[in-house]
């Protein structure tokens, strides 16, 4: 990874942590019925970042290439559907595969009826990290890492500092739910695998980030508002789960990208 790579993404790091930090830190002096206006404003921290540095290196016409990802539905569409399918069917697998060992199945959260789940999965859309986290994450840093180190190690890198990132919910009072309830570590072991998953996707997707939004709330959905996370039987089957699914993924990806490129005629 060249020095200039690496300053700006310690750069992003740091301006996404000097955002969201104390705003999440007010909420140990704030009212309890206003403290979710200091977390949900600082989720925009990665995209705050992205544009900053977006704005310094391209200008204008930069950030609102960048804020166009969101909108470009053509590429993005199918792949959207592809992840939303993806997160979902692991989810179900790995209840599914805890409850063979005796726990019964079904969700533990107080949660909308499965009927509402498109509805929910929208409104997670809005709330929270989805939209306000995105154009950070898979529409500034992992195309700045991937062309130095690849799509993998890129994916890998972004869902690391992703996991740490959110390190002061874990330790705030009152403030778990907005991690799921879960442990750090098989939260970062979760956050990594999705970012390769979706940081392959929005490669897919010719760098539109619906794919990369819709996955986040659709994670965010089954394992939050539906309290998969929060319950510890699941998450050995949850983390194992995205890792073996992050890594297929991965694997065709690369696989397809080879042969795509040994099949291209040279000029």
């Amino acid at each position: 990874m060249s020095e200039s790579v690496s300053r700006q993404f310690a750069v992003f790091t740091g301006l996404a942590a000097a955002w969201a930090w104390p705003l999440w830190i007010l909420t140990t002096v704030l009212p309890d019925a206003v403290d979710i206006v200091a977390i949900l404003a600082g989720a925009w921290g990665p995209t705050v970042a992205a544009v900053v540095l977006t704005w310094r290196s391209s200008g204008r016409d930069g950030v609102r290439s960048l804020l166009k990802r969101y909108l470009a539905w053509r590429t993005g569409l199918f792949p959207a559907i592809g992840v939303v399918v993806s997160v979902l069917a692991t989810t179900v697998a790995a209840v599914w595969v805890t409850s063979l060992g005796g726990v019964p199945p079904g969700f533990p959260g107080q949660a909308p009826p499965l009927p509402f789940l498109p509805l929910v999965i929208l409104v997670n859309v809005f709330l929270g990290g989805p939209l306000a986290e995105e154009a950070g994450w898979r529409g500034f840093a992992h195309p700045l890492l991937r062309e130095r180190v690849g799509t993998g190690t890129a994916g890998v890198a972004v869902g690391l500092v992703w996991g740490l990132w959110h390190a002061p919910l874990f330790f705030l009072p009152g403030q778990a739910f907005v991690v799921g309830g879960t442990d750090p570590l098989a939260f970062a072991a979760l956050t990594i695998s999705w970012s390769v998953l979706f940081g392959v996707v929005t490669e897919r997707a010719d760098w539109s980030l619906l794919p990369a939004v819709f996955g986040h709330a659709t994670v965010n959905t089954a394992l939050g508002t539906y309290g998969v996370l929060s319950a510890a039987f699941y998450r050995p089957a949850v983390v194992v789960g995205f890792a073996v699914v992050a890594t297929g993924v991965l694997a065709v990806h690369l696989v397809g990208t080879r042969l795509s490129d040994s099949t291209t005629p040279t000029v």
